[in-house]
């Protein structure tokens, strides 16, 4: 199965957006043990110990060590010492003692080849010219390393999405080539021009006298005229107006900037651990990077990243590619800290004079400037999935000779965590050494969350929980109404494909009012699962949103919807699509169940499913071009809503493609046909154009609304060729 492409839109009257939303797939599951096994009730360790030297120590027995679940010591279950080669906890290697016997060699044969690998990979984010310099050095010199034949990597570079520059190879020349390339972009060519610039408007503020910080003293040329600049130390009214509007537009763009490299980074890195589940055994990842910002609303995303990484056995070591600095990288947070300070203090005394964009973000300035060193973001990364961080040098050999002995040597530890209820919270877990002297290296914890299917036997994000719970319970709840449907296309080379529409009216959402002068709030949550005739799950898509609108705004929100389309291909056959969404303000969950087949391939005349269009825009750039929805430059917005109001609803459109026969000479004919009720009223046969490069017929056909009445309508599409029929039809309410 290839997934093709998300996509995720509301559509409204009003030209205003929905916050970030995030959607996510997981691939069928591999026949191999996850890092957390919830039905077993086990939890598997990565423990990396040393001396007091740093040195690796490779005689610990399981007496050694304490394992600590939520504060409560658990008895260990199993306990290896895993080296070069070497396999991970068979099943029948439970008896916690170190020793290789006689039986040795059986047991292997036991043991799942893929137990054996083990993946690292490199990650480079938004690396600037010395930071390249470095990484590239850093990289290379561990390629110098000599890991065992089992040890793949795969090179990746992280900026505003992911690139897979070198799939998992132990290939050391395709991997330096990778590397090389990763290390050699131009992310930032821009960078330099930017930070003369701000040198050059810097030089018309003057030194600070007082120790103010960039922001203090743009303030302070505010404060003294009234927004109009000032004078300045050059004595140019002008000159100085212009830096101050240029430096105001600096720190708003670093303060935007910080929290998009925050939110892309964060949620990267979980697209890219979230995959790690199907291969077993221990996974590590060089995270190259300057550093970034946990921006608001990003906490819980940033502890699911670390969970996920925890419970599939991902560590991460963090370097921080700026190298060796010579400033305090405090030095941003106390800086912020006082452009915060400054803003709330003009804002005390301001009139009705000019409000500059520090005053109108004193309180997030605030609370973002004790997330500005980006470096103890690193280190919490690293530190909380049994890695650790290599920073402030320029030389990091040592460090990554330690890396590569982590990869190499290590404990698997397995315990029992008696977890007796799965309520999503965060349980904290704990090495300690029984025995003096000992450095010991592991995760942080993880989210109790039951079992899921499609995922690994997995949830990675705890919003999933109640949604999860809902699927499984019986009756469905259905505590307000949303729709959701699997269409079917030919794609590529006449091979079936399926789309899976979610359609989600807004106003049937619960909106809340923090404050009378802040705007109204919500958010949704969505997991849906295909499955096969036999109950498997083959395709799980899962995601949230944050809604937010202004008390004028919420009026066009509420008759908005939420419109999630995925497509990719899925083999012939019947198919059923469990849907269920959370109306997180309202605290209330919806379950819905739907059929749907997907025909077998076929040379002679056939149809897709009929959608209902709920909109027309212009294609972009992420637009896939094997999207079944794009139309030349125009991508088709679906909608599988089956309730229609007239008031609101000027004329209907339906979306459908027609796949001729390509051997027959008759010009292919469409019928369509009307009817309320159950009671046929009208109908009619458009002209179809002629097929595009691809052999098919994009069509969409519109009947005007004003000529219908209230009721249940189902229309009825049939396409002839020679002696040949095919039909489709699609069901819907006109209020």
């Amino acid at each position: 199965m290839k997934l093709r492409r998300a996509q995720a839109v509301a559509c409204t009257t009003l030209l205003f957006s929905l916050p970030f939303c995030y959607g996510q797939t997981a691939p069928a599951p591999a026949a191999s043990d996850a890092t957390f096994r919830a039905g077993a009730q086990e939890v598997i360790l990565d423990v990396v110990v040393r001396d007091k030297k740093g040195q690796r120590v490779t005689d610990v027995q399981p007496s050694d060590l304490e394992v600590y679940d939520n504060g409560v010591r658990r008895q260990i279950t199993s306990f290896k010492l895993v080296e070069g080669g070497s396999t991970a906890i068979t099943a029948e290697e439970k008896s916690g003692s170190t020793a290789v016997t006689a039986a040795e060699p059986e047991r292997k044969k036991h043991v799942n080849p893929l137990a054996q690998v083990r993946l690292v990979t490199l990650i480079f984010n938004r690396l600037d010219l010395n930071s390249r310099t470095l990484a590239r050095k850093a990289s290379l010199d561990l390629l110098k390393n000599e890991f065992p034949e089992n040890v793949f990597m795969s090179v990746l570079a992280l900026d505003d999405g992911v690139h897979a520059l070198q799939a998992f190879t132990n290939d050391r020349d395709l991997l330096r080539k990778a590397v090389e390339h990763a290390t050699s972009g131009a992310y930032t060519e821009f960078i330099s021009d930017s930070k003369r610039i701000e040198e050059d408007m810097k030089s018309q503020l003057g030194p600070a006298q007082a120790g103010e910080s960039l922001g203090e003293q743009v303030q302070g040329m505010s404060d003294a005229t009234g927004g109009s600049g000032g004078k300045g130390p050059t004595g140019d009214p002008a000159g100085a107006a212009m830096a101050q509007m240029m430096l105001n537009m600096l720190l708003t763009a670093r303060s935007s900037e910080l929290a998009q490299t925050g939110r892309t980074a964060i949620w990267g890195l979980i697209n890219i651990v979230s995959q790690q589940y199907t291969l077993p055994g221990r996974k590590s990842i060089l995270f190259f990077s300057p550093g970034f910002g946990i921006p608001q609303g990003m906490e819980e995303p940033w502890k699911v990243l670390i969970s996920t990484a925890n419970r599939f056995n991902v560590t991460f070591y963090a370097i921080d590619s700026r190298g060796l600095s010579t400033t305090n990288l405090n030095d941003d947070s106390v800086s912020q800290l006082k452009d915060a300070s400054s803003a709330s203090r003009a804002n005390l005394r301001k009139g009705n004079g000019t409000v500059t964009p520090a005053m109108a973000k004193a309180q997030d300035m605030a609370i973002e400037s004790g997330k500005a060193n980006t470096q103890n973001t690193l280190a919490d990364l690293a530190q909380s999935t049994g890695g650790f961080l290599i920073a402030n040098t320029n030389d990091f050999r040592n460090d990554l000779r330690k890396v590569a002995e982590d990869i190499e040597t290590y404990y698997q530890v397995t315990y029992n965590p008696q977890i007796d209820k799965y309520d999503g919270s965060f349980r904290k877990v704990e090495v300690k050494s029984a025995r003096a002297n000992l450095r010991i290296q592991s995760r942080a914890g993880y989210f109790a969350l039951p079992s899921s299917p499609g995922a690994g036997g997995v949830i990675v994000s705890p919003f999933e929980l109640p949604l999860m719970q809902a699927l499984s319970s019986k009756p469905f709840p259905r505590d307000f109404s949303f729709a959701s449907a699997g269409l079917h296309f030919r794609g590529k080379d006449n091979q079936p494909e399926c789309s899976v529409v979610l359609d989600i009216p807004l106003g049937n959402l619960t909106l809340t009012q923090p404050k009378p002068d802040l705007p109204y709030e919500g958010g949704l949550a969505y997991v849906a699962l295909v499955r096969n005739s036999k109950g498997e799950v083959l395709q799980k898509f899962r995601g949230e949103a944050p809604l937010s609108a202004t008390p004028n705004q919420v009026a066009a929100l509420k008759e908005s919807h939420f419109l999630y389309n995925e497509h990719f291909d899925l083999p012939p056959g019947r198919y059923t699509l469990e849907t269920a969404v959370s109306d997180k303000s309202g605290n209330k969950i919806s379950v819905r169940k739907a059929s749907f087949l997907v025909p077998p391939p076929a040379p002679s005349l056939e149809m897709s499913s009929v959608s209902i269009v709920r909109n027309v825009r212009d294609r972009n750039d992420n637009t896939s071009t094997q999207d079944p929805f794009l139309m030349q430059t125009k991508l088709v917005t679906p909608t599988i809503s089956p309730e229609m109001k007239k008031a609101s609803t000027a004329a209907l459109s339906f979306y459908f493609v027609v796949y001729p026969d390509k051997s027959s000479a008759m010009k292919p004919k469409l019928t369509m046909q009307f009817s309320r009720d159950g009671v046929p009223l009208f109908g009619g046969s458009p002209e179809l154009s002629a097929p595009d490069e691809n052999g098919r017929i994009q069509y969409v056909a519109t009947a005007p609304a004003d000529k219908l009445e209230p009721g249940n309508y189902q229309v009825q599409f049939f396409v002839t060729q020679g002696s040949e029929t095919a039909r489709e039809s699609v069901s819907f309410s006109l209020d």
